[in-house]
């Protein structure tokens, strides 16, 4: 166990409630009856290939630093507007009141409290989830924050390198673990979901097609400065470098390289990581409805749960002998990995829809790695073709921005979207940070429900084998 990085990688507090394993081997095997823990009626398709159609000569790389433009204005809008723009266009006290009045119409009785979250109880819950770890704050999401003066004893704010060095010693002190693609996707699963991950899944960077889910540029906004960086070269283990971060978009590029770097002209990835593994969590359903929707304290304990789920992840690899890039939404917008590694289907919101958590789900992240690992294949579960006469989430929206026409559609009319696929479309401009309504009406968040019954699961075939 300590061999392959399960003791070293800070998994105590959740081993009082974990299952029992007699040594790796079980470990490993509790995870071999399928690469994808799916029912029946979920099928699976041809890599790169998932039930929307992509247009993959005009599909490309997208301007990352620009995802969230739609907040920002054009391309050239200098970073440090970003913050005002988006709260201003988020926060905004008319579009504040549509949200609670539709939320009070939907729960009779339902008390928003000072902030729209909810009572007394509900503030205290947000709190909780959001400022207990050092140098968190509720634009933290209440993520574990470095200690400068003391390397590795720290959860990583999510971000690039995590802990000191972002790969095995270069002196060999660590040697690389060797097995298969396939059995070092099932030790990774059986992991992430040890460490507390609902799903998982994979892609193969090496394919061009996959490149073309990775940002052009970085977001400069998701690594805070201060954080642990690795420049490569000996002595890295002891070094503490505080590279400082750009305040301008910088490409992120491929390269043939030792390490992973950035600076002031570039972020680079080494060619030789080939594999991207990700995970997702479900959020509290409940909670999800009603304390403050995508704000609240559902989500918010989901983002402080990725920071550590993540930061474990990495920190296994990094055990392995191999790199581990850990930077969740840093590398890509997160449902197009959901979508393509088989995690979920595009939902008529423009997120995937997980196949069991439904449009709770939280997710995708993405640990960028040279280990080996099999990728995963899209699905199909009926979910993208059932969002087209299924308009429950365009009817609860308050804003109007979820997709409105029934059909998918090549090109939303927004420049900040994506294009060169047939997908569902939201106009982020309207979406507000107190919501939630389209996430908690979804009928395949219902039919995840722990206490869903046999006929919740019969729908769920019927769905997928429905035209």
């Amino acid at each position: 166990m300590k061999g392959l990085g399960l003791a070293g990688a800070g998994i105590g507090a959740v081993a009082a409630s974990a299952p029992v394993f007699h040594d790796i081997d079980e470990f490993v095997s509790s995870e071999a009856n399928s690469t994808k823990d799916q029912p029946w009626y979920v099928k699976h398709r041809e890599h790169f290939d998932p039930t929307i159609t992509v247009d993959w000569d005009i599909f490309d790389r997208y301007d990352g630093y620009q995802h969230k433009g739609v907040y920002e204005g054009p391309p050239d809008a200098p970073f440090t507007s970003w913050g005002n723009r988006l709260q201003t266009r988020m926060s905004g006290e008319e579009q504040k009141k549509r949200i609670l009045a539709a939320k009070k119409e939907r729960f009779p009785g339902w008390d928003g409290g000072l902030h729209g979250r909810g009572d007394q109880r509900a503030d205290a819950l947000f709190y909780a989830v959001t400022q207990p770890f050092p140098g968190s704050g509720e634009e933290g999401h209440g993520l574990f924050q470095p200690y400068p003066d003391q390397p590795g004893k720290f959860y990583a704010r999510w971000g690039l390198y995590g802990p000191p060095h972002d790969s095995a010693p270069p002196d060999g002190s660590v040697p690389k673990w060797e097995g298969t693609p396939e059995d070092n996707f099932l030790m990774l699963r059986a992991a992430a979901k040890y460490f507390g991950a609902g799903d998982v899944g994979a892609l193969n960077l090496a394919d061009p097609k996959c490149k073309k889910l990775i940002y052009k540029k970085a977001q400069p906004m998701t690594v805070g400065k201060g954080t642990y960086s690795e420049i490569g070269g000996p002595g890295m283990i002891d070094a503490k470098f505080y590279p400082k971060v750009p305040d301008h978009a910088v490409p992120i590029n491929f390269k043939e390289a030792d390490y992973s770097y950035y600076n002031d002209a570039e972020w680079v990835i080494p060619t030789k990581c080939e594999s991207i593994f990700t995970f997702t969590l479900p959020q509290p359903q409940e909670l999800n409805k009603r304390t403050g929707g995508i704000a609240g304290a559902g989500p918010y304990t989901v983002y402080k749960d990725f920071a550590r789920v993540g930061t474990l992840v990495q920190m296994f690899i990094k055990n392995l002998g191999y790199h581990a890039l850990y930077w969740p939404i840093g590398w890509g917008p997160g449902g197009c990995f959901t979508t393509f590694d088989g995690q979920g289907e595009q939902g008529r919101t423009g997120a995937a829809i997980h196949w069991k958590f439904g449009s709770s789900q939280r997710g995708s992240e993405r640990v960028i790695t040279d280990l080996p690992i099999a990728p995963t294949p899209p699905i199909d579960a009926g979910m993208f073709e059932f969002c087209k006469t299924c308009h429950i989430c365009r009817d609860v929206c308050v804003s109007g921005g979820v997709h409105q026409e029934d059909e998918p559609t090549w090109d939303s009319g927004n420049w900040w979207n994506v294009q060169g696929y047939l997908g569902y479309r939201t106009d982020w401009s309207g979406c507000h940070n107190q919501c939630g309504m389209c996430q908690s009406s979804c009928p395949f968040t219902y039919l995840g429900l722990k206490n869903a019954s046999l006929v919740h699961k019969i729908v769920k075939g019927v769905v997928a084998n429905t035209p």
